[in-house]
């Protein structure tokens, strides 16, 4: 009766007991058909890979060189996305695959609303402008749209911290950081103001300017409508946001630095020269209005050429063309017809023109710097490190790891370490040492038990900086007491295999190696061979500059070798008890499988 009652509690919900048939009926099989069934699994197994499929464009991307030059082992690449599923798996990595795509997209975006929205602002102001909508229309449409997208996006998308280097995920701190001031930059700028005008009418059509309704404190569409156009126009503080997006895919694929310094100065002059060729004419709406008729006569736009009734495209021509002799100092001289808004708008054309070519001689005086930076130095040495390498004919898996090293050690720039190390004396190594791998030698209990602060200091100084290749052979084991060292992993991941090469473990970053074997030596211990499972960075301690630290200082000697030979057959009794018992207990599972066959 207990069987049956629990065999009615675990049916399924779908199955009922009908008593005039017996048995049970289910009804999703009854009612569906076999096939909608596998359609529906097939559905739901898509969905599912699809999910997944996103969801890892979303983390972090290994292939990216800007994760590398932040994340510089495989290690802490793991830990980065460890830490980015389990806590945070509702963001976007800011150095991710789907993010790198984005910031693609929000380059062409940008780079469009730098040229399409002030020609819109400034030109299309007639009603037959942008009553219809046009191609044109589209465009600056698509723009805001995809704007808009933006916000969403970035809202949910993580940020670096250079400061802390730190790469921060969490959705609250994202958010209050966005929220801070771009986010209401973003969500004025980008207002759909081309749908707004569809469904606004304005009878006289634009008669009245921004500077009349401030002043006569009347609203008039007109008003309202130059009000929209120079909010809209704060996109304009985006153009950082876009210089970074072009540095990010330049450093991605590893162009030159002179190709992103052009890149840069290009974009800098053609968004400068378009803008102020179109604040040139929306400086004359803005304070007299859009209505020929109430334009003063004095103005530039009527006492040459009244441009008031030409096309779009010929105003834009005659302001870009006032532009060029303005910006480029061609012409100091005050026109009699100008007003007072012509005036200053010379002269602060005038002063962005000398601000330009100041900017452009600052420039040419970096790119003629850069030519003997290290950067190009770097480039240098290693084209005749290939030289070098064609000229001995080396195998190319040797040529390879010869410029991997190099990449890896020089890391795209190339510094004369001995300058350094004169330019900041002695006084400043132990310091940088102490910052750099202070933390790991003060985690080892043996030397943190048994040694002043002053003693670590000179350990410290006495550790040598190594860089491995992956399968690279750190310590042999075979080199006895003679090649005995500890090592402190900075970055990377280290095997560690017995003196028969069979694997024991696996270190990682922050990790150590070797006390033992650098105190006990070859009578007590056995020696391990350790290898690079990938590009490694790791600074080594050998056992006779370890001696050396120890003979100034005979009773902490004393100390550590007792110590150390505690701890040691503290753990080789513990071992040998886990074996026992586990031999123990094979052997009552061998004998009990003995009796029952």
């Amino acid at each position: 009766m207990a069987q049956e009652d629990d065999d009615a509690t675990t049916e399924s919900p779908s199955k009922v007991t009908d008593w005039r048939t017996g048995p049970d009926i289910d009804l999703y099989k009854a009612f569906v058909p076999g096939e909608s069934r596998r359609e529906r699994q097939v559905v739901k197994v898509a969905i599912m890979a699809l999910s997944r499929w996103f969801r890892r464009l979303c983390y972090l991307d290994e292939t990216s060189a800007l994760a590398r030059s932040v994340f510089r082992s495989d290690t802490a690449m793991k830990r980065e996305m460890s830490r980015h599923i389990s806590f945070f798996g509702s963001t976007v990595h800011p150095f991710s695959f789907l993010r790198f795509v984005w910031e693609c997209v929000m380059i062409a975006v940008f780079g469009a609303s730098f040229l399409v929205l002030p020609y819109d602002v400034t030109f299309l102001y007639k009603p037959e402008d942008y009553m219809t909508i046009t191609w044109f229309h589209l465009i600056v449409l698509t723009v805001d749209v995809l704007c808009m997208v933006d916000i969403c996006f970035t809202i949910r998308t993580g940020f670096y911290d250079k400061q802390n280097q730190h790469v921060e995920l969490d959705p609250r701190r994202i958010a209050n950081r966005y929220v801070r001031f771009w986010f209401w930059v973003d969500v004025i700028s980008s207002a759909p103001d081309t749908l707004i005008s569809r469904y606004v009418r304005s009878r006289p059509p634009l008669s009245y300017c921004f500077f009349d309704c401030i002043h006569k404190r009347t609203m008039h569409f007109g008003c309202l409508w130059d009000l929209i156009n120079v909010l809209s126009l704060l996109k304009i503080f985006r153009i950082r946001t876009f210089l970074r997006y072009v540095n990010n895919v330049y450093k991605r694929y590893g162009f030159r630095r002179n190709v992103v310094k052009f890149t840069t100065i290009a974009v800098v002059i053609t968004v400068t020269l378009h803008w102020i060729s179109c604040l040139m004419f929306l400086s004359v709406r803005i304070a007299q209005g859009a209505d020929p008729e109430l334009v003063d006569s004095h103005s530039w736009t009527k006492s040459r050429a009244d441009i008031w009734d030409h096309k779009p495209a010929d105003r834009y021509i005659e302001c870009f063309f006032r532009t060029l002799y303005t910006v480029g100092l061609m012409t100091h001289s005050i026109d009699p017809f100008m007003t007072n808004e012509d005036i200053v708008m010379l002269l602060a054309a005038s002063i962005l023109g000398y601000i330009l070519k100041i900017y452009l001689l600052a420039e040419l005086l970096i790119f003629v710097r850069i030519t003997f930076s290290s950067n190009n130095m770097y480039h240098e040495h290693r084209h005749e490190l290939q030289n070098y390498i064609r000229h001995e004919q080396l195998s190319p898996d040797l040529e390879d790891r010869m410029l991997r090293y190099y990449d890896h050690r020089v890391a795209n720039r190339y510094s004369r370490k001995r300058l350094i190390d004169f330019a900041t004396s002695d006084q400043f190594h132990a310091p940088i040492r102490d910052e750099v791998c202070g933390a790991l030698v003060a985690g080892v209990s043996l030397f943190h038990d048994t040694m002043t602060v002053e003693m670590i200091r000179k350990l410290l100084l006495a550790m040598q900086y190594q860089l491995y290749l992956k399968d690279d052979l750190i310590v042999s084991a075979a080199d006895g007491s003679d090649g005995a060292r500890m090592v402190f992993i900075i970055r990377g991941t280290v095997a560690i295999y017995t003196a028969a090469w069979r694997e024991v473990l696996h270190l990682e970053d922050g990790e150590h190696f070797g006390e033992y074997q650098l105190v006990l030596g070859g009578d007590t211990m056995k020696y391990s061979n350790i290898v690079a499972v990938e590009t490694s960075e790791i600074y080594v301690l050998d056992r006779n500059l370890f001696e050396v630290v120890l003979t100034q200082h005979p009773e902490v000697r004393e100390r550590i070798i007792n110590m150390a030979r505690e701890r040691y057959e503290s753990l080789a009794a513990l071992e040998r008890d886990v074996v026992l018992e586990t031999i123990d207990g094979a052997e009552t599972v061998r004998r009990t499988r003995k009796f029952y066959e």
